[in-house]
């Protein structure tokens, strides 16, 4: 697994324990899309860092089209 997704585990961990809703729920969704993007594809696999930054970036844009639109 790398750096970076141990990192948001971690993080998931600590929000679940501070009952941060809004958190858990950014970092579950974040989560969720690098599982996809590992999964996708003919076989599995473990996305490196680099990677994980790329769905991450992808996601964040898709978040804020969505707002733009929706104001």
């Amino acid at each position: 697994m790398s750096a970076l997704k141990d990192q948001l585990q971690s993080d998931l961990t600590a929000a679940i324990r501070a009952q941060d809703e809004l958190t858990m729920a950014t970092l579950r969704m974040a989560l969720s899309a690098i599982t996809n993007a590992e999964v996708s594809g003919k076989q599995a696999r473990q996305l490196s860092d680099d990677e994980v930054v790329v769905v991450l970036t992808s996601e964040a844009k898709k978040r804020k089209v969505e707002s733009e639109s929706s104001d």
